[in-house]
């Protein structure tokens, strides 16, 4: 387990193969923890007001087994090209945590890894704050901007803290569970990265017509 190497790159190890890629990934175990403040049940509650039709989940989850071929692509910022979310989302501790999600134990769409294009968890707040002031299908939120910018600034610093180059912010749009609605483009999954604790948070927003 090399978890705690998530920020250390090592220079001296080529890029793994293919096949060591692969058994990498099927090496990986995740874990729930514990994600609890204030301004995380705020944002939650607001979002869940908001998308009314659909909803708006959270867990965080821990890596507590991996090896050093997932440590090589979590230090350079490269998962998506690892292949980390078709394990990470199909987990059974995904399932267990969050059953009204209805993720599926495989993804079979291939191309679903090409998807994920990273974010930055420098504007995550911006982004989270879009999406409140726009409100849902039906609700609207009613705020300020300013109120908006600082509700979703307060949840990603009970999140992140001030550690904004220990993070990476993965994004889609894609209806990849039972819990989001393919017919409406109101669905979006946020995985965000904590590289230093190995730890991942998962944000599932959907709403429906």
């Amino acid at each position: 387990m090399v978890t705690d190497r998530w920020l250390e790159i090592d220079w001296k190890t080529p890029l793994p193969d293919k096949r060591a890629i692969t058994r990498s990934r099927e090496r990986l175990r995740f874990e729930q923890v514990s994600l609890e403040h204030p301004a995380i049940d705020a944002m939650l509650a607001e979002l869940r007001r908001l998308f009314a039709g659909g909803g708006a989940l959270l867990a965080s989850f821990r890596v507590f087994e991996d090896d050093a071929v997932a440590q090589w692509f979590a230090s350079r910022n490269r998962l998506q090209e690892y292949g980390f979310f078709g394990p990470f989302l199909t987990s059974e501790a995904v399932r267990t945590a969050l059953p009204e999600l209805g993720a599926p134990r495989r993804l079979g769409d291939k191309s679903l890894e090409l998807k994920w294009p990273p974010g930055n968890s420098f504007s995550l707040d911006g982004i989270l704050a879009g999406f409140l002031h726009a409100g849902g299908c039906y609700e609207k939120f009613h705020g300020t901007p300013v109120e908006a910018k600082r509700m979703a600034g307060d949840f990603t610093h009970a999140i992140i803290e001030d550690r904004y180059d220990e993070f990476l912010v993965y994004h889609t749009d894609q209806a990849w569970a039972r819990f989001f609605d393919e017919n409406i483009p109101a669905n979006n999954t946020f995985v965000i990265v904590d590289k230093r604790n190995a730890q991942i948070t998962l944000l599932c927003l959907a709403d429906a017509d």
